[in-house]
């Protein structure tokens, strides 16, 4: 596969007011199912330092089929039947294009 076959993406997940370690516990449990999906190349949490209610995840596909695959996942479903219960805004996917040397 092509290296411009990758899909990568940030998500970026603001927490409501109280719910910053909810979402952080939630967003913790996607790691490893997701992790262990076959489409999944990259799946990283962060938290940013100077905005502790913000989160993105870094997240690499091999392709939108696996992406669409593990958005229908129970792992994720389950996740984003919460997600209107833990977040400020909604989730905001930002898509990568690499740049090379």
């Amino acid at each position: 596969m092509a290296g411009n076959d990758i899909l990568t993406i940030i998500a970026v997940l603001k927490a409501k007011t109280g719910q910053r370690e909810a979402l952080r516990s939630a967003l913790k449990a996607l790691l490893l199912p997701t992790r262990a999906e076959p489409g999944c190349v990259d799946y990283a949490l962060f938290q940013l330092t100077d905005e502790p209610d913000t989160f993105y995840v870094r997240e690499s596909w091999r392709g939108q089929a696996a992406l669409d695959a593990h958005v229908a996942l129970p792992h994720f479903q389950a996740f984003a039947k919460n997600m209107d219960a833990l977040l400020a805004e909604p989730l905001k996917l930002v898509r990568l294009t690499p740049v090379d040397a």
